[in-house]
């Protein structure tokens, strides 16, 4: 015999003494196949022997399968177990929220490089899980569209099927009912939820109950949810005032309520947050307006009148004729008149009159405007003429005595010419102070109309006009002015103009 056969002999009598020194396991599991619900714990018994001549030590045994989200496995370990000897042990296994279905698992018993499986079978069985829900609101104004839906979510681990309906009473009577069958919902998401809408077009006043019945997997389910349709009590006001047309919709405490819809004259509009809603008006006539107030259609009119104006000029004075579409003269009417040289106010009186002065305005071509809170205002552009001044006649000429002829020189007597001198020094004084008033100071002017009262401010000559200020306490409900800011506060009027040039004119219109 070679040594390399001497060798091989060797080796395999050693792997066959290595082989028959390892311990022998025989695993037995009494119940191979298994059934749970989600939330169960299942308890595998098992039988370890070992049937070798060796002992055998730390023995792992334990569930091996497929990971399952939702199961959990477990194991164990046996220190020790001698030849002959045999070991029962329970190995439980966690069926938390699995999905329905059937798992194909594995007991295992191991110790060293020996390992025995024995296979068994789970059967996750569906657990029938759902909630109902009616999503609507408590409360809804008259005039709004109801929604209402219907709402089933599954928290099962396997699909469930069923059927759902409802019923819809207002008080005590029933309005509407349906039933929809073969509803299947999933364990995933989204498939899990069902949803169903209803559509309710503007209910009447009143108390609503929908009541909404489920039956999945056998289990049934009942909801009910109530809401209420309310009116509440508007009110509202129209108006035309400085060329606008205005709506304001007000609660019963007086409060203007926001998003009332409104058309005027086809143009549809919203209240604000004060309950206003307004356009201009540009033309004469009558104003078609539709209210919503909760529900209730309301209609009315609004009538917008304009002014019509007429002039005749008289010399140096221009007479303004203003009416309305009968003929009627009105009365405290603004009149406001812009000639070449300046501008200038004045009001109608009761007859519908105003007279404006042309040495104020100038001659030639003149601007004029009417307007009033209550009518749409007019316009027009006229030329006016500056009237001739009087011509001067020459004195007759008297026949020249001739130089030849002798006549008697009369003594000459003084004159006695009274108080004449005084008026003449009194003159002098007051020319002289106008002149300086007119060149180096500024020339204010006041007067008061019925309810307007007006302002006029001119600029010295020769000089600007800076920071000029007007106060006065007068309760003015609104003021407008040709320069300068105004202010209307605490039952007094501000004026205030940065700067005029020398000779401008600035002009202040309160309404009182």
């Amino acid at each position: 015999m070679n040594k390399k056969a001497v060798l091989i002999t060797i080796l395999f009598l050693l792997s066959v003494l290595e082989v028959s020194a390892q311990p022998s396991l025989l695993l037995e599991v009494a119940q191979k196949s298994f059934e749970a619900k989600p939330g169960e714990t299942i308890l595998v018994p098992v039988t370890l022997s070992n049937i070798g001549n060796e002992t055998a030590e730390n023995i792992s045994i334990y569930i091996s399968g497929p990971l399952i989200e939702g199961v959990l496995y477990s194991q164990d370990v046996i220190k020790k177990l001698e030849p002959g000897e045999k070991v029962e042990k329970t190995l439980p296994i966690y069926i938390e929220n699995p999905k329905a279905g059937a798992y194909d698992l594995k007991v295992v018993a191991r110790v060293g490089a020996v390992l025995v499986e024995v296979p068994i079978s789970l059967r996750v069985l569906t657990k029938v899980g759902y909630s109902i829900d009616v999503d609507v609101k408590d409360r809804y104004l008259l005039g709004e569209d109801v929604a209402i839906t219907l709402k089933v979510s599954s928290s099962s681990n396997g699909i469930i099927f069923g059927d759902v309906s409802y019923e819809i009473y207002k008080g005590n009577t029933s309005i509407a009912e349906k039933s929809i069958h073969n509803i299947f919902l999933y364990p995933e998401y989204p498939k899990n939820r069902w949803e169903y809408l209803i559509f309710l077009p503007r209910p009447d006043v009143g108390k609503y109950t929908v009541v909404m019945r489920a039956r999945f997997g056998g289990i049934s389910k009942t909801i009910a949810k109530s809401f209420e349709v309310y009116q509440r009590k508007l009110r509202y006001e129209t108006k035309f005032e400085k060329g606008i047309i205005y709506v304001r919709v007000l609660d019963e405490k007086g409060n203007g309520i926001e998003g009332i819809p409104v058309t005027i004259e086809g143009t549809e509009l919203k209240t604000n947050s004060y309950g206003m809603a307004f356009i201009e008006a540009k033309e004469p006539g009558t104003y078609h307006i539709t209210l919503n107030l909760d529900g209730k259609i309301v209609e009315t009119f609004v009538e917008v009148k304009k002014l019509f104006m007429d002039y005749e000029q008289r010399n140096e004075t221009l007479l303004v004729y203003v009416r309305d579409s009968a003929g009627k003269g009105i009365g405290n009417v603004s009149i406001e008149a812009i000639g070449p040289i300046g501008k200038t106010y004045g009001v109608t009186d009761e007859n519908g009159t105003a007279l404006i002065n042309l040495n104020e305005t100038g001659f030639g071509s003149i601007s004029l405007k009417a307007e009033s809170d209550r009518y749409l205002g007019a316009e027009a552009i006229i030329t006016v003429k500056e009237p001739k001044k009087p011509e001067t006649k020459t004195p007759p000429q008297t026949t020249s005595t001739p130089i030849n002829q002798t006549t008697p020189i009369q003594p000459v007597k003084p004159k006695d010419y009274g108080n004449l001198p005084i008026i003449l020094v009194l003159s002098a004084v007051i020319f002289g102070s106008t002149s300086y008033l007119a060149l180096f100071r500024p020339l204010k002017f006041e007067e008061q109309l019925d309810k307007y009262y007006f302002v006029k401010v001119r600029a010295p000559r020769v000089r600007e006009l800076h920071n000029f200020r007007y106060e006065k306490a007068i309760n003015a409900v609104d003021a407008r002015a040709t320069k300068g800011k105004i202010t209307i506060e605490d039952g007094r009027i501000i004026w205030e103009i940065d700067k005029l040039e020398p000779g401008e004119e600035a002009f202040l219109q309160a309404i009182l």
